[in-house]
């Protein structure tokens, strides 16, 4: 039997950090789009079941449009078994109406529901609230003689701004093999107890640089495979339109057109789904200026959408400004050098002002 566990899809998303109006409507499609190329992966590697843990909507009120779309793709793969929960950000969103309910399709509500699959599986889930009901784990009751998978959209281990988390030490001795989790984008793993392991998929498609992964790296979901009692699990990079993020550090050594070739070694390395954003870090000499508009203009065709922080600082030769006789800066710093000042102080507020009078952007 094979069961694929995804989660955070966002459909209907409305926050896209960083991306004009026109690349906003095409990364929402690219959302849909992605589900759609998911569920050709399911009917091309037979997969049984398809785990939908939370945040499948972006939103309490999808749009009708999407709503059919998603109903339409549930009804085209009756042969296919669904189950889905709830998030935080499509808490009570029910795709189909009791009275149209497909038979492959299950829901998840608030309280803790099993389901027999065949091959000796079962499938657990519940859309838990805000707040962890006190006896929710007392509720937990899969057989020890299945392979036990329980579905919950939840933090592990800790808690955040929309859950109370749910903790291992309370999941123990529950008899759950996997447990599959939605809400953190990001893949993380780790142990409930000897039998059993906890299981993040990640979002399916990045929706902001907080998403952002490693150059080699994608997003995507896991391809559970249980086999004579046995469960074993694998990551399946999926995603097309990932978020980037790479720093680049710079040196007293270094100018314009070294900092071009740094940002080119690494660039090359990734190409038009990309969303990228550039961080320029450390120091340099104040006669080696950054042209960002040209780095920019160099790069930016190459990528999905492009973007430059500039976060060095220049190193001012404060000695030289300090001699300076009839000097506004030479008089800043030395009134600065005869104050009574710590010297970091001293430091931070002669670079500040340096910045300042010769009209650099200025750093604090």
């Amino acid at each position: 039997m094979k069961i694929i566990h995804c989660a955070d899809l966002h459909l209907d998303l409305k926050m896209l950090s960083g991306l004009d109006a026109e690349k906003r409507k095409i990364k929402r499609t690219q959302l849909l789009q992605n589900f759609y190329n998911h569920l050709d992966y399911v009917d091309k590697n037979g997969v049984d079941s398809v785990l939908l843990c939370g945040d499948i909507f972006d939103t309490q009120e999808p749009t009708k449009k999407t709503l059919s779309l998603f109903k339409n793709a549930i009804l085209n793969h009756k042969n296919i078994k669904f189950f889905y929960i709830w998030g935080n950000h499509d808490k009570k969103v029910m795709p189909f109406s009791s009275d149209e309910m497909p038979e492959n399709f299950n829901v998840f509500k608030e309280d803790f529901l099993a389901i027999d699959l065949d091959e000796n599986v079962t499938i657990g889930g519940a859309s838990l609230d805000r707040f962890v009901k006190d006896n929710f784990y007392s509720t937990i009751n899969f057989d020890k003689n299945r392979v036990n998978i329980l579905m919950l959209h939840q933090p592990i281990n800790t808690s955040d701004q929309y859950f109370n988390g749910v903790y291992t030490y309370n999941l123990a001795g529950k008899y759950i093999d996997y447990l599959a989790l939605g809400h953190i984008h990001q893949s993380l793993s780790g142990k409930i107890d000897d039998r059993g392991v906890w299981q993040y998929s990640g979002a399916l498609e990045g929706k902001s640089f907080n998403d952002a992964v490693p150059i080699g790296s994608k997003k995507g979901f896991f391809l559970l495979n249980i086999e004579n009692g046995k469960l074993d699990f694998q990551f399946v990079p999926f995603s097309l339109y990932d978020y980037r993020i790479v720093e680049i550090s710079a040196n007293l050594q270094d100018d314009h057109f070294k900092v071009m070739e740094k940002m080119e070694n690494v660039l090359k390395y990734l190409g038009k789904t990309d969303i990228v954003r550039v961080i320029l870090k450390g120091k340099h000499k104040e006669e080696n200026v950054f042209q960002l508009d040209l780095m920019y203009q160099k790069f930016n065709n190459n990528f999905f959408n492009f973007e430059i922080v500039d976060n060095t600082e220049t190193e001012f030769n404060f000695e030289k400004y300090s001699l300076e006789t009839f000097s506004l800066k030479g008089e800043f710093l030395r009134t600065v050098r005869d104050s009574e000042l710590p010297q970091s102080e001293k430091d931070k507020i002669s670079l500040i002002g340096i910045e300042a009078l010769k009209g650099e952007d200025i750093t604090l």
